[in-house]
């Protein structure tokens, strides 16, 4: 059975990890998302989303895993296997945000370059209007 300073050790190494994890997205997916738009209000906004979603569902696997039973004799193996498994999780989950603000931009350039060609298309046919 894991001992209160063991398990205290995880929770707080464990929530400094997925805060660290969590601020790195945070500050890298908003100069990520500005670069494909316009408005740098609309990309940090959409990005402190996506890290709220990040650091929320982080946290409730680090819970998870501090109660899930496991004893490998010791307390600091028993530390460092759930150090390790978290960490695999914190590795796919930072996978997943990254891709996430990946498809986020791709839309968004997609809606700039739309929004460039129905603009050029109008200008264009207007400028025919005023020859005709």
């Amino acid at each position: 059975m894991q001992g209160t300073a063991s398990f205290l050790a995880f929770l707080v190494i464990g929530a400094a990890l997925v805060v660290a994890d969590g601020q790195l997205i945070r500050r890298s997916g908003t100069t990520y998302l500005q670069a494909a738009g316009r408005d740098s209000t609309v990309a940090d906004s959409v990005n402190q989303l996506v890290a709220v979603v990040f650091h929320l569902t982080a946290l409730g696997v680090l819970a998870l895993i501090s109660v899930i039973p496991l004893d490998l004799g010791s307390e600091p193996e028993t530390v460092v296997a759930r150090l390790g498994i978290l960490l695999l999780v914190l590795a796919v989950a930072h996978g997943v945000t990254i891709w996430t603000l990946g498809r986020i931009r791709t839309r968004q350039q997609s809606r700039a370059l739309h929004e460039e060609t129905v603009r050029a298309r109008e200008t264009g046919t207007a400028a025919r209007d005023d020859v005709a």
